[in-house]
């Protein structure tokens, strides 16, 4: 089957920079799965995004080695363009995701599909049904530079998932958000996910990522320092040198462990919080 990523031994160097901060990354990522990168500021995964959307080398100069495919295309070889009817990106920062050509919420919707020469009567109905979705309905009168950072996040995914990318890249997309607002946002995902949609998500939530990744990647100084099931990256006693913290139930786990209890003997209807702890240890 054919895989939905493909890198193999991707290096980067920004123009000017004393160092790359991509060094020799390679993984996969299977067509409908969940995957997760995770690891400290500055280990390079929004840079790592970038060059999965076709950002780098397209747009970011640079220096770059090595190969990145989407879905059999490699980004080298395509336009951002091309690649935008396949991968869509939410940046870490949503104001980066603006145009800054609108004058209203829905014109930002519309925008790409716009460039696409979309009916009128089509992306009027699908900036509805994303409008609702995303819960912007009330927004689409406004310039998106008067809208709250919160509000601009919503707009930023809505803009990204309105095209039908087979593959969406998450760069910290709820970062803007309370904690109802990202709740709300990755229901949305795990949905997307469940109909067939590849997601990959740059996370610092670890509870959300241990619970849901198929696949996680532990990036620390551009490299790739772990990858594996939750299970296999969690537990493994070198989180700590990965710069990364391990979710409250891996800890929890391990301290009843260190206090003498038998995992295996708790309750048979225990809690969500048990079974999570069984699973990771």
């Amino acid at each position: 089957m054919r895989k939905a990523i493909e890198v193999k031994d991707f290096s980067f160097r920004y123009r000017n920079a004393s160092s790359s901060t991509l060094k020799r990354i390679s993984f996969a990522v299977d067509k409908g799965s969940f995957f997760c990168i995770i690891g400290a500021n500055g280990a390079g995964k929004s840079t790592l995004c970038n060059a999965l959307v076709g950002l780098i080398p397209h747009y970011f100069v640079g220096r770059s080695k090595g190969l990145v495919q989407i879905e059999g295309v490699d980004v080298a070889k395509t336009t951002i363009a091309e690649l935008s009817k396949t991968i869509g990106l939410v940046f870490q920062n949503p104001f980066n995701q603006l145009s800054y050509t609108a004058g209203t919420v829905a014109e930002e919707l519309a925008f790409g599909l716009g460039n696409y020469g979309v009916p009128r009567e089509v992306m009027h109905e699908k900036v509805l049904q994303v409008a609702r979705l995303m819960h912007v309905e009330e927004l689409l009168d406004k310039n998106p530079l008067d809208l709250s950072g919160g509000q601009v996040q919503r707009v930023a995914f809505g803009s990204a998932f309105i095209m039908e990318p087979s593959i969406l890249v998450l760069d910290e997309c709820t970062a803007q958000l309370d904690p109802l607002g990202s709740e709300e946002i990755f229901n949305i995902v795990k949905d997307l996910n469940s109909s067939g949609v590849t997601v990959v998500m740059v996370d610092h939530d670890m509870e959300r990522v241990a619970q849901y990744a198929d696949q996680v990647m532990v990036m620390r100084k551009g490299k790739v320092a772990a990858l594996g099931t939750p299970r296999e990256v969690f537990t493994n006693p070198r989180t700590p040198d990965w710069g990364i913290d391990v979710p409250d139930y891996v800890k929890l786990g391990r301290g009843l462990q260190s206090a003498g209890f038998d995992l295996d003997e708790l309750p048979i209807d225990e809690s969500h919080a048990v079974q999570t702890v069984r699973g990771l240890l």
